[in-house]
Parts: C-alpha cells; sequence; structure tokens
C-alpha cells in the first residue's frame, strides 16, 4: 500500500501554502538575464550624482539612490558607491538568487518511510527525509500524524532520519530568531521530533499549532484529525546511503508550497531562518558569488555576501556583515523586477507590499496604496536602518535604496524619519500607480 502525492497546502502563513494562480507563469528553470542590461551608475568617478533635488545630501549618516528602469539620465545618488551594512536587504538578493537557481514553483517534497512492526499492530518503524525543507514545522508534523493515521500508523517504534532532514518546530512563529547554526543540527532536529511526536510532551504552542491546522483543514475542506496521542520511542540520525530504503512498504509523500510561498513569506515577516536555510540550500558563500559575478555583474568592491538573511556570520571567530552599496542595490533591484517580468509573477506575489501585508516590518503611517514594494533593513550592533523597493510610475519602474549607517541609538529616531521623508519625495515627484497585487 503505498500513500502517494499528499500535499501540504495551506492558506495561512503558517504551513505556507499554495500559489496564487499566475497567468503567464513560467515552470522550471529560469531563462538567463545576461543580454538584459541592468541599470549602471553613469559615472564611478563622481562622488555624487544629483538629477533630481535630494534631502540629507550632507548628512554623513545617510546614503540614498534612485533610477528610473527607463531612463538612465533619472540617476539620483550620494555616498551610495561606499559599503554599509545591508541587514535584511539581504534577502532581496536571496530572493533573487532562489528564483533565478530554482524558478518560482519549486517546491521540496518530503517522504516518510514506513514499515510494520511485526505482530505489533499500527507500530511501525519510519525513515524521514525532508530534502532540506527549510519549512518543517509543527503543523507540518502534525498534518503528518494525520496522514499517518489514515494509513494504521499509530506509533512509531524507531525513527531514522539523514542529512538532509533539518527540523526547526517554529520555523514561522519565529520569523527574527538568532540561531547558532542554520539549518540546525541533525542532533538538534532529532531532539525535536523526539519532543513533538511524542504527545505527553504537548504543550500550549502545540495545541495552538494543531488549531491552526483545523482552523486551515475547516477553510479549505480538507479532512485532518491529529490523533490524541502518539509515540516514539527512539529517534537515530544516519547518513542516507546507509539506509536501505526497499525495506519500507509504506510511503507518505508530502509537497511543500511553492518557493514563491516561502520567499513571501521571508520577505514579509523578515524570516531569518528560511532565508538562511535557503542561502545554504542554493549552495552558500562560493556559489553565491557566482551568481554574483555572473548575473548581477557585481564585484567584490560592490556587494559582499556571507549568510541569506543579513545577520552576521560570526562562524570564524570574526563578525562578518553582510554589506553592499546603494548603487548594487539598485542593481539587484532592477535584476528581481526584469526576472519577475520573464515568469509572468507580479512583484507583490513575493515582495513586501505594505499596502496589504498584515504584520509586516515596515513601522510607519504612510499609506502607498499598492504603488510600492520594499525591504526593511534594521542592526543594532552595527548600527543600520536601510529601506530598498521598486515604485511603480506612470514612467515605468523607479529603483530606490535608503541606508542609514554610523548613527547612535539617540539617532535611530531621526534616521527613521528621514527615511519616511525620502519614500515620500519619490511618491511627490514620480506619479505613481497602483499595480503590486
Amino acid at each position: 500500500m503505498y500513500i502517494r502525492n499528499l500535499s501540504v497546502l495551506a492558506a495561512s502563513v503558517f504551513l505556507l501554502g499554495c500559489t496564487p494562480e499566475l497567468s503567464g507563469q513560467n515552470t522550471g528553470h529560469t531563462p538567463a538575464l545576461r543580454t538584459t542590461e541592468l541599470v549602471q551608475r553613469p559615472s564611478k568617478e563622481v562622488p555624487s550624482i544629483i538629477a533630481r533635488d535630494l534631502s540629507f545630501q550632507n548628512d554623513e549618516r545617510i546614503s540614498y539612490c534612485e533610477v528610473l528602469s527607463s531612463d538612465k539620465k533619472s540617476y539620483s545618488g550620494y555616498r551610495d558607491q561606499r559599503l554599509y551594512p545591508l541587514a535584511s536587504l539581504s534577502k532581496v538578493i536571496t530572493t533573487a538568487w532562489a528564483l533565478k537557481k530554482l524558478g518560482p514553483d519549486h517546491i521540496i517534497e518530503s517522504t516518510w518511510y514506513l514499515k510494520p512492526v511485526n505482530e505489533q499492530a499500527g507500530i511501525f518503524d519510519a525513515y524521514l527525509k525532508t530534502n532540506y525543507d527549510p519549512v518543517f514545522n509543527i503543523e507540518k508534523i502534525l498534518y503528518s500524524l494525520s496522514l499517518m493515521q489514515s494509513a494504521g500508523v499509530y506509533q512509531i517504534r524507531d525513527l531514522v532520519i539523514d542529512e538532509t532532514t533539518r527540523i526547526y518546530l517554529s520555523a514561522l512563529t519565529q520569523p527574527h530568531i538568532e540561531l547558532d547554526q542554520v539549518p540546525i543540527s541533525s542532533s538538534e532536529s532529532a531532539q525535536n521530533l523526539q519532543l513533538i511526536l511524542n504527545s505527553e510532551n504537548w504543550s500550549t504552542q502545540t495545541q495552538d499549532a494543531k488549531q491552526r491546522l483545523l482552523g486551515w483543514a475547516t477553510k479549505n475542506k480538507k479532512n485532518v484529525r491529529v490523533p490524541a496521542q502518539f509515540s516514539v520511542r527512539s529517534v537515530q540520525v544516519r547518513s542516507s546511503d546507509k539506509i536501505a530504503i526497499g525495506e519500507y512498504t509504506k510511503q507518505i509523500n508530502l509537497k511543500s508550497s511553492s518557493l514563491l510561498k516561502y520567499l513571501k513569506n521571508l520577505n514579509v515577516f523578515s524570516n531569518n531562518y528560511i532565508s538562511d536555510s535557503l542561502f545554504w540550500y542554493l549552495g552558500g558563500v562560493n556559489d553565491f558569488q557566482k551568481f554574483q559575478s555572473n548575473e548581477l555583474q557585481l564585484n567584490s568592491k560592490e556587494l559582499r555576501l556571507f549568510t541569506g538573511s543579513g545577520l552576521a556570520d560570526s562562524s570564524s571567530g570574526v563578525r562578518k556583515d553582510n554589506v553592499g552599496t546603494c548603487a548594487a542595490m539598485l542593481k539587484v533591484l532592477n535584476y528581481i523586477d526584469v526576472l519577475a517580468q520573464k515568469n509572468g509573477l507580479n512583484l507583490g506575489h513575493f515582495l513586501y507590499n505594505p499596502s496589504e501585508d498584515l504584520n509586516g516590518t515596515f513601522e510607519s503611517n504612510l499609506n502607498f496604496t499598492n504603488q510600492v514594494v520594499i525591504k526593511t533593513g534594521r542592526l543594532f550592533e552595527n548600527p543600520a536602518l536601510n529601506v530598498a523597493g521598486i515604485a511603480s510610475t506612470e514612467k515605468g519602474s523607479l529603483y530606490f535604496s535608503f541606508f542609514g549607517h554610523d548613527f547612535s541609538a539617540e539617532d535611530a529616531k531621526d534616521i527613521e524619519s528621514a527615511r519616511d521623508q525620502m519614500l515620500k519625495s519619490v511618491l511627490r515627484f514620480y506619479p505613481a500607480k497602483s499595480s503590486f497585487l
């Protein structure tokens, strides 16, 4: 008996469900963009270029730049060629890399392999392979238990996981967490599974997750019945090449949401765990540098990334922050805009639309009426208060980036006020239109 192609498709962020229908969307790998000329700073020799009057030109704590996709002469920027901390603007760069390398429809399939224990009805041994899905959380595990119950599995005796299985139970409910290791280790994943697969350990956190799952099931007319009791005797880590899959007689497959849903979550909620897990899944620093050079056409004097989230990398014992120039960020925004168009995507499908997306990271009273998609960035240890985005204007896309840096804690409110003023000036100067879903 085999149970195949059972997808985890949820409307809420807690399960990261199905992608909205997208007209004209391509599938699979996306076409190369090297034939498209990305926006360039008109001159590298001139310290600042002012095509229109800009505020805060004399404030050394602020860097700013902007350009219309349709008019390179519109470029304006100051302190836009110096490297400063990117903070969570890094997530837009990770988004561009993931879309290019994987495609918007990419899914990750996890599999439960099961075999019955002789003469013990309802008790099975199991092998779980998640293929590095960054969102294998409490809700997905409870959903798995519902599927197992339907297949006659009421208890797991011995569970084996391999190197591709990383279980972080709060991947969605603690988006800003800073962990010592991302993705978390196999041993910690085993501990988390031992915790959540034994119902005697279920706390308020698990009960809340269960209610979210059942609420989603009701809304989407899904038959989900989480067992009141479940247990696992042991959880062991073993290399995938040492596991005899042929010994298992049942199989339950769960498909992740499309990549697009993961990207939307990490950009709206600035989810550090998903961002860093994806960065690692895509190949890490060395592979990113190839993408940076070949696709973004940026060198190390313009951009340096060590993590997908923008959190500092201290793995070597030395703090290394993601840094970039304002001008480099414009090129990234241009790249992702063109990539979206080639895939038939609206930028609102995977970037943060502050007009519509609730509980996002933009703390402001500004109302953009679907005219802007943005990403904010904030660091405290190495001060940064940033915003970058794309505005839809009557003259085409406007790419803009604001870096606040080298300021004291007392000055943070001033930098935030300056950020909002610059955003207002963009919409005043460039007649905007509502374009983002």
